[in-house]
């Protein structure tokens, strides 16, 4: 009895834990050491491939290469929408045509107040030359492509835009190729100083992500891979200022559902990145730690890279570039996950709608764990066949100080009876504990698929990824529980464990009031599929009619 009690009470304080306090559960990200630019071997410089690259930049724009004023260029694909500007040549805005924000438009992943401030992607840094790189920050270029370019259209194969500026001292040159049907870009950049062409940063700087999201819930984090490794780190675990060096796939920033990420031109890796972070107040006047990422190009021969801007869909990555549906992150129980959301998108496929997909996925895991459920369901009512004759053993040593040595006696005594009644102790809590995975699972899951972004379910619920705002959903569940319990064999009779139970309905139902909808409905179905379930093993269970306070077929009531 005590066992169980205690375990009980783990899981819930567990539980409670996992749900308020996601971030810190998630696995610990490495330290990152902090290097300075002047402490990166030499070697470095010239390690990336010397091959002919895609597109070659030969000779440096003539001096005196420049507009007078700001101009702005647009570029529209069937997935995307870019606003450029010829002041820096960077991206001000990029939208993604598939997707939308909270008012129903196309969604920007740009924020414009945060670029104003902290810069906007394809910036460039020089290094070692900090006033050659806010020279080119604030330089107007001059872009020899039209205001407008529109890969629409059937049988165009992809359009470009060059940028060139130049004075006396600095010279720099970036083109941008576009292809239709691909959220990849080719960036080529190339920057002479003094005369000679120098290695630099291509930046993605703070301002990325989804403003969809609620703000309470909102990510944003660096991540790169190298050694066949995955490293995320949130803005409040990056220095002011750092870099690394190393082999690796693809670097860049992301939220819940979308990336913008730097993937090498060539079979050869990155060699050096950039991580820095920069600090932002939001409306709610809480302070943030925006994530800043950069990639080392080398200038001497080529400075391709390609960047890739778009959702963290499993059917679009693995398109990409290899490895890339690593990016889609399922945390510790990704073992459970990835098997739950391909089995939630077989279904999609036929009833076409997620909600409902969640509700058979969730009917088929409990039929799975119904042989889990009718074992717990045999303990319980053990247990409480046993309970008189337990409380009679407590009673008898409940004078011994829990120091004495007789207490040992009380134990064994215990222990004789479990073995005599053949309860096990555990078999109450143990397949309560083992739906535990499914549970984190799905919330793992239903956090970080952009199929359930915006995804409708009925009527009032619009959004299976946002909480139910008129709290329909949470106060069923709440229901549902207290149904199950009613319907569930108590095997103790101990009064705080009980009251303990009583209040686990009010207690979850207030901690998944605020999760995602998609969640709230899982455990929803998974309670009635459960008292279903219960009701089923009380009418035909092997001790059907003989529970307390109901009549035998005798006619006698059971004890």
């Amino acid at each position: 009895m005590q066992t169980e009690r205690r375990l009980l009470i783990a899981f819930a304080l567990s539980l409670l834990v996992i749900l308020l306090s996601r971030r810190l559960w998630e696995p610990q990200k490495p330290v990152v050491p902090n290097l300075k630019s002047t402490s990166v071997p030499d070697q470095f410089h010239n390690a990336l491939p010397t091959s002919v690259p895609a597109v070659r930049l030969e000779n440096a724009p003539i001096e005196g290469k420049a507009e007078t004023g700001e101009k702005t260029f647009e570029v529209e694909t069937d997935l995307y929408k870019l606003t450029l500007s010829n002041k820096g040549a960077v991206i001000r805005s990029w939208i993604l045509k598939r997707y939308k924000d909270s008012s129903g438009k196309p969604l920007d992943l740009l924020d414009t107040r945060k670029e104003e401030r902290f810069g906007a992607p394809f910036g460039l840094r020089i290094d070692r030359e900090e006033d050659a790189t806010k020279e080119l920050a604030g330089a107007f270029y001059v872009c020899d492509g039209p205001a407008r370019l529109d890969l629409t259209a059937r049988g165009i194969k992809g359009a470009a835009l060059t940028f060139e500026f130049a004075d006396s001292r600095v010279r720099s040159r970036k083109k941008l190729d576009f292809t239709p049907a691909s959220y990849k870009i080719q960036l080529s950049s190339r920057i002479w100083v003094n005369g000679r062409t120098s290695d630099h940063f291509v930046v993605w700087p703070a301002g990325f992500g989804d403003p969809a999201v609620e703000e309470r819930t909102a990510i944003q984090q660096a991540l790169y891979r190298k050694d066949q490794k995955i490293t995320r780190l949130r803005g409040d675990k990056l220095e002011t200022e750092q870099e690394i060096s190393g082999s690796f796939d693809y670097a860049g920033v992301e939220d819940q559902y979308f990336a913008a990420l730097f993937l090498p031109s060539g079979a050869e890796p990155f060699r050096r990145i950039l991580l820095s972070r920069d600090e932002h107040v939001r409306e709610s006047n809480k302070k943030e730690m925006l994530p800043r990422v950069g990639v080392w190009v080398n200038s001497q021969d080529s400075a391709d890279v390609q960047v890739f801007v778009g959702p963290k869909d499993t059917g679009v990555l693995p398109k990409v570039g290899p490895n890339l549906s690593e990016v889609v992150d399922y945390g510790w129980f990704g073992v459970v996950a990835r098997p739950l959301f391909i089995c939630l998108k077989a279904i999609y496929g036929y009833v076409r709608n997620y909600g409902v997909a969640i509700i058979l996925l969730t009917v088929l895991i409990n039929l799975a764990l119904f042989p889990l459920r009718y074992k717990s369901m045999v303990s319980a009512q053990k247990m409480q066949k046993v309970q008189p004759q337990m409380k009679a053993v407590q009673e008898k040593y409940k004078k011994l100080k829990p120091t004495d040595p007789k207490r040992q006696e009380m134990n064994t005594e215990v222990m004789k009876l479990y073995k005599e009644h053949g309860v096990n102790p555990l078999g109450g809590c143990l397949p309560l504990l083992l739906q535990m995975p499914f549970f984190l699972a799905f919330y793992n899951l239903l956090s970080v698929s952009i199929e359930l972004r915006q995804a409708p379910f009925f009527l009032w619920i619009r959004d299976l990824s946002a909480y139910d705002q008129t709290f329909v959903l949470p106060v069923l569940m709440t229901v549902s529980m207290v149904a199950a319990q009613k319907m569930t064999p108590t095997p103790s009779a101990d009064p705080l464990q009980a009251k303990m139970m009583l209040a686990m309905p009010l207690v979850f139902g207030f901690m998944l009031a605020f999760t995602s909808s998609g969640l709230v409905l899982y455990w929803l179905t998974s309670n009635l599929t459960g008292v279903a379930q219960q009701y089923f093993m009380n009418k035909y269970g092997p001790t059907a009619g003989s529970q307390p306070g109901k009549k035998s077929k005798s006619g006698k009531k059971g004890t």
